[in-house]
């Protein structure tokens, strides 16, 4: 009989955030290690899931319905605080053993202490991932940041084994004595067809996410430097991102010279999203060097490799370290500065077509051999067998 992980985040599942992505990837490879995996979180209701065996399920994964109220008050005081009591209570419903694994994507300081109480009781095993690690001017009060804070550096190292998602995580938590397993974000290259490319354009996209650790404005404002002649080649498109906020980060003079070239979406369904990076040529990302950026790993980069579009990218953390090559399946600049970055973009625009097909053939292939959940199973079970 295969060992059970019961695997919980509030993840809006499926599709429906980059924790549910990176969610669905190591529920994919926990499957492929043997493992009878459950997926305890909240449903996105744009996917309509089929059933398996009694449980509700997505590309085959047993998922169980996380539910918090929809009263207005209680759904907020259930979401702050009811989390791991909520949490404990389904996985008792299931009978837990010492045989079983409970693994947690979350950082709520709640769920940790609930399962880790739960865990003293009946002695299973926990693992947890960490794929981000704010510093304390992030955080709107100062009651939310001691709590991120007692979950980080308190409630982790509790736990049998730890999944950072960056180097930069990883080296803290080994300070700490912690058992660790580096693992980015992974993708599954089969899952959608790759599309093809038309010419007309050169087309770039920026998506842009909650937190915006990417300079947008140097983004921005390296496509305003564009000549006349090239403006007429290109489409900049941004997901996530605002007209006014655009806007707001432009002179008068730059929104008119932009605009002409922007193309800005709206919240899109899934298979929109697909679609547009199937057409999609460039990914551009400039990010600053600091304690965000260094520990992230932006789950956008391997996403869009999937479809062949080719990164233009700061070199900073993991992704340009240790996954990414210059010239050969990106385009990295060192830094986050405008001239910099118009200057990656320019080469861009300078490529033959045959030139960019390459480039984006070595982008697709960068996932298939480094990301595809596939060549993570292995270590992904021999880190779960020794914890």
């Amino acid at each position: 009989m295969n060992k059970r992980i019961f695997l919980f985040g509030f993840l809006n599942y499926p599709r429906g955030s980059a924790a549910a992505n990176y969610t669905q990837y190591l529920s994919n490879a926990l499957k492929e290690a043997q493992y009878d995996v459950y997926l305890i979180t909240n449903i996105n209701e744009e996917f309509k899931l089929q059933e398996q065996e009694g449980f509700m399920s997505y590309n085959a994964i047993k998922i169980i319905p996380f539910h918090i109220s929809k009263r207005r008050i209680l759904r907020r005081l259930e979401f702050e605080y009811g989390k791991g009591r909520i949490l404990v209570n389904i996985l008792k419903k299931h009978n837990l053993t010492s045989e079983d694994i409970v693994l947690l994507y979350s950082p709520d300081l709640y769920v940790h202490r609930e399962v880790l109480k739960y865990k003293e009781k009946v002695g299973f095993k926990t693992a947890c991932v960490a794929t981000e690690w704010f510093p304390t001017s992030s955080f709107k009060s100062r009651r939310e940041g001691k709590a991120y804070h007692t979950y980080f550096d308190q409630f982790l190292p509790r736990h049998d084994l730890l999944f950072p998602i960056s180097s930069y995580i990883q080296n803290h938590l080994i300070e700490k004595n912690c058992n660790t397993m580096r693992l980015p974000i992974m993708a599954d290259v089969h899952e959608h067809p790759i599309g093809t490319k038309s010419f007309d354009k050169i087309k770039f996209i920026f998506p842009g996410n909650g937190l915006m650790k990417d300079a947008i404005e140097v983004i921005l404002k390296s496509f305003c430097k564009l000549a006349p002649n090239d403006r007429k080649r290109v489409e900049l498109h941004l997901c996530g991102v605002k007209e006014e906020q655009i806007e707001s980060l432009l002179t008068p003079q730059e929104y008119e010279n932009l605009k002409e070239i922007l193309v800005v979406h709206k919240w899109m369904q899934y298979k929109e999203l697909i679609a547009l990076y199937q057409a999609m040529h460039f990914l551009v990302l400039a990010r600053e060097e600091n304690q965000m950026t260094l520990a992230n790993f932006p789950s956008k980069v391997p996403e869009v490799m999937c479809y062949g579009v080719i990164p233009i990218v700061s070199r900073v953390g993991d992704y340009t370290k240790y996954y990414l090559e210059d010239n050969v399946n990106s385009l990295i600049f060192d830094g986050c500065e405008i001239d910099l970055c118009f200057e990656q973009i320019s080469k861009a625009l300078s490529m033959t077509q045959d030139e960019i097909l390459e480039l984006s053939a070595k982008a697709r292939e960068c996932v298939e051999n480094k990301f595809d959940y596939r060549n993570w199973v292995g270590k992904i079970h021999h880190a779960l067998v020794n914890m």
